[in-house]
């Protein structure tokens, strides 16, 4: 490069097909960078086929690695890159994206068009489809080409922070101190202290009354919570911020409004070692609660019984009709985040629901068993209140539009459970039909009854109009008058 340079200035270099096919790709670029000298104002093009590519994913899952003698499993590459990878070796060259042309291609060198993992419109294309897409933006991306400018080299990150394993999300608005305090108790009580505290204040005001509110606790407590700010937006919005900031193997999410007992992180610590990857699900009790009036020393008070409402296990099928899992009675593999989950924004209430559906879907739920917190139900200032009926059936059936939009993948054990309720269904249907035949011929019978008596009636109504029934009219009072006389001659 030096020998071709020749001392001149140059604008721009092209590096186009040539990074996959040697053995060492950020070498290369460092001797570019040293060949460039003091020049900054350099500008770099390189063009990097996609191994990120759906066909490729589809191929694999067939359990092919062919390679071709062109196209994106050429023989003579040496390395591959994905999007990701190839902003980190850029990057770490010191060559940062000023612009990009990437070349899609939605059918590549690697696609087969009759086979069930190709098609768009087959269950298993349309799954592969959702997953990649949930991913990254690239999975119909044939060729990355890209182009780049100068600039330090990137040093990679160092810093080690304490791993734990779970990571409890609290959305809180900032306005429940003593509720908040009570479900700070319940996590500084926990028998299982391998988890750390994302508090999301959904009012930015409220910020710094809740990190001293925090501060209060001892720092066995205190030094696990992450106080974020979060402004604008509905339920999602301080859900998926809580999610991007959680750094656990798991997340579990817990309102500022429910509590939980000292064995809650420790069930899920050990339903996710025995079931890895499964979303780990606990049961609760439910419980009434009311706001107290001000004259009371507590601000809220139990006004029911605890019930037993959430203690069956899960139902995938069931739950598709109606959810019965509380916020925090599930946790979840924090994997889930890079396939591209989150929760839906525009939703105004049900987004767990919708959450834990395609959670469900993907991972599979272990239940386990265990009675674990108390999910309170509010006499006012809750969701539940502060929303009607007809926005719920709205988001309801909106969840269910996204829903139907993708296949879902059904547990062991669906076919026998659809088999039975379908059976029931049946027989639900041979009763009705045979109670609305009953009442069919009963309404008969009865439209029968009904015409002989309008005839009846009509008869005596024509017997009355005649003339002889009207000429016959002093007899008959005669005849009235006669057995009434005789009548009191038998009484005496």
């Amino acid at each position: 490069m030096r020998d071709v340079v020749a001392g001149r200035p140059v604008a721009a270099l092209l590096c186009l097909d040539v990074l996959e096919h040697v053995p060492d790709p950020a070498a290369v670029l460092r001797a570019l960078t040293e060949a460039l000298g003091s020049q900054q104002d350099v500008e770099l093009v390189v063009s990097i086929p996609n191994v990120g590519h759906v066909d490729l994913a589809r191929q694999l899952l067939c359990g092919s690695w062919n390679m071709t003698d062109t196209g994106l499993l050429d023989r003579t590459h040496l390395r591959f890159f994905t999007d990701r990878t190839l902003t980190e070796l850029m990057g770490s060259a010191g060559w940062y994206e000023g612009a990009r042309e990437d070349f899609p291609l939605a059918e590549s060198d690697q696609h087969l068009p009759q086979h069930p993992a190709f098609g768009t419109e087959t269950n298993l294309g349309a799954l592969i489809d959702v997953v990649r897409s949930r991913v990254d933006e690239y999975g119909t991306v044939n060729q990355f080409v890209r182009r780049y400018h100068r600039g330090a080299p990137r040093q990679a990150e160092t810093t080690a922070t304490a791993h734990k394993f779970l990571s409890v999300v609290v959305r809180t608005t900032g306005t429940r101190k003593q509720t908040l305090t009570e479900v700070l108790c319940c996590l500084a009580a926990q028998t299982d202290l391998d988890f750390e505290i994302v508090l999301v204040v959904h009012d930015l005001s409220k910020k710094d009354d809740v990190r001293r509110l925090v501060d209060e606790f001892e720092s066995n407590l205190s030094q696990r919570v992450r106080v974020i700010g979060c402004d604008g937006g509905g339920r999602g919005r301080p859900a998926n911020l809580g999610l991007r900031e959680a750094t656990g193997d798991y997340v579990v999410f817990l309102d500022d409004d429910d509590l939980v007992t000292a064995n809650w992180v420790e069930a899920i610590h050990r339903g996710a070692r025995a079931h890895p990857g499964m979303v780990v699900r606990g049961w609760a009790a439910e419980q009434n609660r009311r706001w107290a009036s001000r004259d009371e020393l507590a601000d809220h008070a139990a006004s029911g019984p605890l019930l037993p409402t959430y203690t069956t296990a899960f139902d995938l099928v069931g739950h598709i009709r109606q959810n019965r899992t509380p916020f925090h009675c599930f946790a979840f593999p924090r994997a889930l985040v890079s396939l591209g989950f989150s929760f839906d924004e525009t939703l105004t209430v049900c987004e767990d629901w919708h959450f834990l559906i395609r959670a469900a879907s993907v991972c599979g739920v272990h239940d386990t068993g265990k009675l674990t917190s108390i999910y309170n139900r509010w006499s006012k200032n809750s969701s539940s209140h502060s929303v009607d009926s007809d926005e719920w059936n709205v988001m309801r059936s909106f969840i269910h539009v996204a829903l139907d939009e993708q296949p879902l993948l059904l547990p062991p054990g669906s076919v026998r459970q659809l088999d039975k309720t379908l059976a029931d269904r049946e027989e639900d249907q041979r009763t009705i039909g045979a109670l609305q035949a009953e009442l069919a011929a009963v309404r008969a019978e009865l439209n029968a009854l009904v015409q002989v008596s309008n005839n009846a009636h009509a008869a005596i109504g024509e017997l009355r109009d005649s003339a002889s029934w009207k000429a016959s009219a002093p007899l008959r009072a005669a005849g009235r008058t006669g057995r009434k006389l005789v009548n009191r001659l038998r009484e005496r």
